[in-house]
């Protein structure tokens, strides 16, 4: 009780702020405009309104995407004592800026094929600094050790996949501790999951292309309840055999749905997205407790969930993607 009377101001915040979520109406009004320039109309009466005031055209919509997400980290900051809740979703834009400074050296700015992210919590110069090899880069320790690391191995396998790989394991290390110190059943379940499915599509993935046994070892993340030694078992099993085996795991429906749309595609966006969904579920539970930090996490995963939403309709809608191939692309809503 102590611990949820620590967020009740937070928690306060967080629930007049749940009444301007995008609801499933919303979205389908938007999958059922004409165009991009349609959904931004429909986008001008909500939260999102004073942003798309400032837009000089439809491309500019990133922006107002960012400072949608960046409000809403920063209403978090203010309202509670404790920054590891909000760090929990920023920690992935500053390994993200990570791979691109580490790949911008190696290849150049231009071969990069990924640009940087502005929602993280260490700035883009102190990174340059850290990259130059400037003493006085305010850049955390764990920051700075999984650059070294990072570049090490690259310069080893000169392999630039072996970036993301060391990169994601240290961003995974890091988020297994924010869970720990946070110590709530509810976020150590989103983490879980979260390392799990991911550790689940890698397998497949790597499967796909036929990789070794010592390739699935290098890139399962840590954090998961499911043990590395089950991947290597189900290594290379007949997918089928894979389904079968989580039939009375919590993951059975994200597995058996995902992995039946992959033998048919050869795509896994169907998992990714119940796996979002599974997620997103996962938080939402914060929704029916009144006050603790349950709500303000789950009305952090809730924005970044919707802001991943939006791009995906107006993206879709720039490039003419039909409305019933985007409504079987989104994600579940939080509200």
């Amino acid at each position: 009780m102590a611990r949820d009377m620590d967020f009740l101001y937070a928690s306060a915040r967080v629930k007049a702020l749940e009444t301007k979520l995008l609801g499933k109406a919303d979205f389908d009004k938007m999958l059922d405009a004409e165009g991009a320039e349609e959904v931004l109309k429909l986008l001008a009466d909500t939260d999102y309104g004073m942003d798309i005031a400032e837009m000089k055209n439809i491309y500019d919509f990133p922006k107002i995407l960012y400072s949608h997400n960046k409000r809403a980290y920063d209403v978090i900051r203010d309202s509670v004592k404790n920054p590891l809740v909000v760090r929990f979703f920023t920690l992935k834009n500053d390994y993200h800026n990570l791979k691109v400074l580490i790949k911008n050296e190696i290849l150049g700015p231009d071969e990069a094929r990924n640009h940087y992210l502005y929602l993280g919590e260490v700035e883009l110069a102190q990174l340059e600094k850290l990259a130059a090899d400037d003493p006085t880069a305010l850049v955390p320790d764990n920051i700075k050790e999984a650059y070294r690391a990072a570049k090490a191995v690259y310069e080893i396998t000169q392999d630039a996949q072996q970036i993301d790989i060391t990169l994601d394991n240290a961003l995974f290390s890091d988020l297994k501790n924010i869970t720990e110190k946070l110590g709530e059943d509810l976020i150590k379940e989103y983490f879980f999951a979260m390392a799990d499915l991911t550790n689940i599509k890698t397998m497949i993935r790597l499967m796909k292309i036929k990789a070794e046994v010592r390739d699935l070892e290098r890139a399962l993340l840590p954090g998961g309840i499911i043990e590395y030694d089950f991947f290597v078992r189900l290594f290379n099993e007949p997918i089928q055999n894979i389904i079968d085996t989580f039939t009375f795991s919590p993951y059975q429906k994200v597995v058996d749905e995902g992995l039946s749309r992959f033998v048919n595609t050869k795509r896994l966006d169907h998992f990714e997205k119940l796996t979002d969904d599974y997620l997103i579920n996962i938080a939402r539970r914060g929704l029916y407790k009144p006050f603790g930090i349950e709500p303000v996490f789950g009305y952090l995963a809730a924005t970044e969930n919707e802001v991943n939403i939006l791009r995906m309709v107006l993206v879709g809608k720039i490039n003419g993607i039909p409305s019933d191939m985007l409504k079987e692309m989104l994600r579940d809503v939080y509200v």
